[in-house]
C-alpha cells in the first residue's frame, strides 16, 4: 500500500515537472515572440523615424541653405550697422540655433527640448528671419535713397557758394575797376576845390536884384498895388507921407504886414517947408517916424526926402539926418510915371535896365492910379528876365545921387 502511494506520489510529481517544464516551453516561445514582435515593432518604428529623419534632414537642410544665404546678408547689414554687437548675444543665438548640417533631433537632443518644440521654434525663427530681411531691404532701399538726397542737397549747397562766389568775385571786380577808375580820374582831373561859406549880403549882389520903390503913399491905389507885387512873389519898399499914413490907416498896415519895408517920406512934400532947415528935415522925418509906429508898431530909419536929395539937401542936413539915426535913399533908375500918364513909364524903366549898368537897380515909382494900370506889364518883363523884386533895408548899401 504503501509502495502504491509512493508510486502515485512520485508520478505526480513527474508530472508536475513535465507541466512546469512545458509551461517554461511556452513561456519562452511566448517571450520570444513578443520579443520578435517587439523587435519587429521597434525596427519598423526605427525605420519609420528614418525616413522620417532623413525628410527632415533634408528640410532641414534646404532652410539651412536659405538661412546661410539669409544669415549673410543679415550678419553683413549687422557688421555695417551693429558693428559692436556683444559677443554673448552671438553666442546665445548660436547656443539657441540649428548648427548646419545638423538635424532637427540633434539639435533637440543638445538642447533638452522635444522635436515638436524645436521645429516650432525653427519656424518661428524663419520666420523672424523672413521678417528681418524685409526690414534689412527696407533700410538698403533707404540708405540707397538718401545719397541721392544728400547729394542733391550737396549739388544744390555748392552750386549756391558758387553763386556767392560768384558774387563775391564780381563785387570785388566791380570795387577794383570803380578804385581804378577814381585813382584815373583823381589823376587826370584836378582836385575841386573847397565851397566858399554863405555868401555876405555884398557877395550877393551877383544875384540879379531890383528894387521897387514907391513914393506919395499911401493912396486909394496902394491896395491895388500890393495885389499886383503878391501876385509876381515881389516885394516893395513903401515911403510915405505922416498925413497919407494917418488917411489910409488900413493900407499902411497891409503893406507891414505884406512883407513890404515901410519908409517915410516926410510930411509936407513941400520943398520951401522942408528944406528951410536941417531942423526942419530931421523934424518932418521924426514926426512921420511917430505916425508910422503909432499905427502899425513898426520904427524905421529908411527915409527918402522929397525930390530926393539933390540939389536940397546941403551938407549940413546931410549930417543931421545921419547924425539921428536915418538912412538917406535916393534912385538910380527914375520910371519918368510922375510925368507920363501911360505905358510909356514902363519902356523907359526897360530901356534903362538893358542900357545902364546897374548892379542892383533902385527904380523911383509912385503910389498912384496910372502906376497901378501898368505895373503888371513891368513886373512881367522883370521875372522873365530872372530879377528878384526885394525890398530895402538898413544893412545894403545906400545909393545916393
Amino acid at each position: 500500500m504503501k509502495q502504491k502511494e509512493g508510486n502515485k506520489k512520485g508520478w505526480s510529481n513527474s508530472v508536475k515537472k513535465i507541466a512546469i517544464g512545458a509551461a517554461v516551453v511556452l513561456i519562452s516561445l511566448g517571450g520570444v515572440a513578443a520579443v520578435e514582435k517587439a523587435q519587429s515593432s521597434t525596427d519598423k518604428s526605427s525605420m519609420e523615424k528614418s525616413v522620417d529623419s532623413q525628410e527632415e534632414k533634408m528640410k532641414t537642410e534646404a532652410i539651412q541653405q536659405e538661412e546661410k544665404k539669409d544669415q549673410a546678408s543679415i550678419h553683413k547689414n549687422e557688421e555695417q550697422e551693429e558693428p559692436n554687437q556683444s559677443s554673448q548675444e552671438k553666442a546665445n543665438q548660436a547656443e539657441n540655433s540649428v548648427e548646419p548640417n545638423q538635424s532637427i533631433e540633434e539639435a533637440a537632443k543638445q538642447q533638452n527640448k522635444s522635436i515638436p518644440d524645436m521645429k516650432a521654434e525653427e519656424e518661428e525663427k524663419v520666420k523672424e528671419k523672413e521678417i528681418e530681411e524685409e526690414k534689412a531691404q527696407e533700410t538698403k532701399e533707404q540708405k540707397e535713397t538718401k545719397p541721392t538726397v544728400d547729394e542733391e542737397e550737396k549739388t544744390d549747397k555748392e552750386n549756391k557758394e558758387e553763386k556767392k562766389q560768384d558774387n563775391v568775385s564780381s563785387s570785388s571786380e566791380n570795387k577794383q575797376e570803380q578804385a581804378s577808375a577814381q585813382q584815373s580820374q583823381n589823376q587826370t582831373t584836378p582836385s575841386t576845390p573847397e565851397l566858399p561859406t554863405a555868401p555876405s549880403n555884398e557877395e550877393n549882389r551877383e544875384e540879379k536884384v531890383v528894387y521897387l520903390t514907391f513914393d506919395d503913399g499911401p493912396s486909394t491905389h496902394t491896395q491895388e498895388i500890393l495885389q499886383i507885387l503878391d501876385a509876381h512873389n515881389a516885394k516893395g519898399t513903401f515911403f510915405m507921407l505922416g498925413p497919407n499914413m494917418k488917411r489910409f490907416p488900413e493900407a499902411t498896415k497891409a503893406i507891414v504886414e505884406g512883407g513890404h519895408e515901410p519908409a517915410l517920406h516926410g510930411v509936407s512934400h513941400d520943398a520951401h517947408q522942408i528944406y528951410q532947415s536941417k531942423d526942419t528935415v530931421v523934424g518932418e522925418m521924426k514926426e512921420a517916424q511917430n505916425d508910422l509906429y503909432h499905427l502899425t508898431g513898426v520904427r524905421t530909419n529908411l527915409i527918402r526926402t522929397p525930390y530926393g536929395s539933390v540939389p536940397y539937401m546941403k551938407p549940413e542936413y546931410l549930417e543931421a539926418v545921419h547924425q539921428n539915426g536915418f538912412e538917406l535913399w535916393d534912385w538910380n533908375i527914375d520910371s519918368l510915371d510922375w510925368k507920363y500918364k501911360d505905358a510909356r513909364y514902363v519902356n523907359g524903366v526897360i530901356q534903362d535896365i538893358e542900357t545902364k549898368s546897374f548892379k542892383e537897380p533902385v527904380i523911383l515909382l509912385h503910389d498912384k492910379q496910372t502906376t497901378a494900370q501898368h505895373l503888371n506889364d513891368l513886373l512881367d518883363y522883370l521875372s522873365a528876365h530872372g530879377y528878384k523884386m526885394k525890398p530895402l533895408d538898413d544893412t545894403l548899401p545906400v545909393v545916393h545921387f
